[in-house]
């Protein structure tokens, strides 16, 4: 048996035996992650015009763009492992299809990026509609750690543009002639008088899933903390257990414990009167193994609960917060009576706090 028939094999019989998917196990996951653009979705139309006679293989890279709009870092990980071994194509697709969205309009959509993403979207100006030949080339120059960077970068616009604009995944583009459907600012000024700069444009970031909040205080083996549970909006059938527990990753609540604190999650809080503003999960800047996390401050990737309206805390809740510079987010918690609190079905994350004038 060849190796190659003998990896299929354990694929499909991890497949059976554990209800995975053939192609996430042939994958090296066991996750399916549909979120992104499918395969088809993917492969350019006209693969004439990239010099190859067959439309690439594009599963990898549907995988990887899924698990970053699902947050699973494992399969994040691994599949951009995967897909940096694959043929160039693969990257150049990957990255020429998002980047194709906002070339016609955004001037600036690179002003985050690295150097390799800079001479890659230059390419893909310069380049006539249709020809991917010259960007493949790009892609073939790139040395591997070039080729991470580039990778890196596209998958930040794909999680960027599949969270707020998921239309623009499914063959959508904006079109040579459309305005930019994103707005740019920077904290304490207008959008119409900034320049590119932090993202700040809340529309379309808010969580499919609606919660209300109540603030408290919890006790935890590092003492009281300030905390906020989320009660789902009963005529929001997505808000829940599985939603925060496997689209948003909280892990499970330990009662008179207290998680490490997550970077990624930020209590909002106004700086002034202290009431709550939202609760926001930063955009990710760091998508490809071997790199420190970072995290971009001000550029949101969802927005699980903002206020209607102004949400006051008590004295002790703000001065907890202030102190520690963080609080305790659970839930889902369920209100009615005849429903007792039960920690085990409970998640939380541990949040920082960010004192400011507005979300």
């Amino acid at each position: 048996m060849s190796k190659s028939h003998g990896r299929k094999s354990r694929a499909r019989n991890t497949s059976r035996s554990r209800g995975a998917a053939y192609a996430a196990a042939n994958a090296g996951t066991l996750h399916q992650h549909n979120s992104g653009p499918s395969n088809q979705d993917l492969q350019p139309g006209n693969p004439g015009g990239w010099g190859v006679q067959a439309a690439p293989d594009m599963r990898t890279a549907s995988a990887l763009i899924g698990a970053c709009l699902e947050r699973c870092a494992p399969c994040q990980q691994a599949l951009a492992v995967k897909l940096l071994a694959e043929d160039p194509i693969v990257l150049a697709v990957t990255a020429g299809s998002v980047y194709s969205l906002i070339a016609a309009d955004e001037a600036d959509a690179g002003s985050l990026a690295s150097e390799a993403a800079h001479v890659f979207f230059r390419t893909l100006k310069s380049s006539p509609p249709g020809d991917g030949r010259s960007v493949l080339r790009c892609v073939e120059t790139l040395d591997p750690e070039d080729r991470s960077d580039l990778l890196e970068d596209a998958l930040n616009l794909w999680t960027f543009f599949g969270h707020k604009h998921p239309g623009l995944m499914r063959s959508q583009t904006t079109g040579h002639k459309s305005t930019s459907p994103f707005t740019f600012s920077v904290p304490g000024s207008e959008p119409e008088d900034a320049a590119p700069g932090t993202v700040l444009d809340l529309s379309g970031l808010a969580h499919p899933a609606r919660y209300g909040v109540r603030a408290d205080m919890t006790l935890t083996g590092s003492g009281r903390v300030a905390s906020v549970a989320l009660v789902p909006d009963p005529e929001s059938p997505e808000a829940g257990y599985d939603d925060l527990h496997q689209r948003l990753a909280w892990e499970p609540y330990l009662p008179e414990g207290l998680p490490e604190e997550d970077p990624a999650w930020v209590l909002k809080v106004h700086e002034t009167n202290g009431t709550l503003l939202g609760i926001v999960r930063l955009l990710d800047a760091t998508l490809v193994p071997d790199k420190p996390r970072e995290w971009r401050p001000d550029a949101y990737d969802v927005i699980l609960w903002s206020a209607p309206e102004p949400k006051p805390v008590s004295a002790a809740w703000l001065e907890c917060a202030r102190d520690r510079g963080s609080a305790l987010l659970y839930g889902p918690l369920d209100l009615t009576p005849a429903a007792p609190l039960a920690p085990s079905r409970l998640l939380a994350v541990h949040a920082r706090c960010a004192f400011t004038d507005r979300l």
